[in-house]
């Protein structure tokens, strides 16, 4: 029992379970909300399995800096040991891109793609952020994505998915100017600490180009008015937060533009799940 723990500890279960249920969410959009149990299950694992291999992958690469920065993990603590982990990851992986097989050919294409950018990231591009941002932009709308694809509309999930993409990327530059000292004394390097305010305009752009990409299921009359209402508070709200931060672009500022805009991603889910089942 202490070794299952253990394990969950790795895996890093609470994190798994949130992308998996953002997998269900991008389910539930494509499908309407005529839900498949199987495929609905089918998502959730898929989703658990290959974030879980992530998060192992990301341990591995880490136990040296863990050993000194958080030696309570399992495998800086010991308690897995290296090998152990590496097969565990494997087996991980072999499960998520197995039952990915029983949903469609798109689901297993993503599902590779999202474990190569795992690794990827874990061993190069957690320090090299310019790549790393986009990244994890890119593997945070995945998980709608990936949901999206096993149902029968996956229009309104690709633009969520851009969206997500655009507006993650840009919080991620945000969150990165907070970091700068920190990042230096670890050897990362980021927008921020190599152009400065120049990192915050390009920030900005993104975030607009989601703007510009959210009123499209309206547009498309895939949601009726209440997803249009919803959208447009939130793209006010963002492209007020990102003038205040290219206004006073400094440390506290940026942290507190981080945390709100995470607040308005929130917000901007609920309206594509608004949308979806025409509230």
């Amino acid at each position: 029992m202490e070794k299952l723990k253990t394990y969950l500890e790795l895996i890093r279960v609470k994190n798994c379970i949130t992308a998996s249920i953002g997998g269900i969410i991008g389910y539930l959009i494509s499908s309407n909300f005529e839900i498949d149990i199987l495929k609905s299950l089918l998502v959730f694992f898929v989703v658990f399995f290959v974030c879980a291999y992530g998060n192992v992958i990301n341990d591995i690469f880490d136990i040296e800096i863990d050993k000194i920065n958080k030696p309570f993990r399992p495998l800086p603590s010991g308690k897995i040991k290296l090998n152990e982990a590496k097969i565990f990851s494997a087996i991980l992986l072999i499960f998520g891109l197995f039952l990915s097989l029983f949903i469609n050919v798109y689901a297993l294409i993503i599902a590779v793609i999202n474990a190569t950018f795992l690794y990827l990231y874990a061993k190069k591009y957690k320090k090299y952020k310019p790549i790393g941002n986009f990244i994890i932009g890119y593997l945070t709308g995945s998980v709608f994505l990936f949901g999206g694809v096993a149902g029968k509309n996956v229009m309104p999930v690709i633009i969520l998915f851009l969206c997500s993409l655009l507006s993650i990327w840009g919080r991620e530059i945000v969150k990165d100017s907070e970091d700068i000292e920190g990042d230096k004394k670890e050897g990362v390097i980021s927008l921020p600490m190599k152009y400065g305010k120049k990192a915050l305009y390009f920030a900005t752009f993104l975030i607009v180009l989601a703007v510009v990409l959210s009123p499209l299921p309206y547009i498309l009359k895939i949601f009726g008015i209440g997803y249009l209402i919803l959208i447009v508070i939130c793209d006010i709200l963002f492209i007020y937060t990102m003038a205040l931060l290219l206004k006073s672009p400094n440390k506290e500022t940026a942290s507190r533009v981080s945390k709100f805009l995470k607040i308005i991603m929130n917000i901007v889910l609920l309206a594509f799940i608004i949308g979806t089942i025409k509230l």
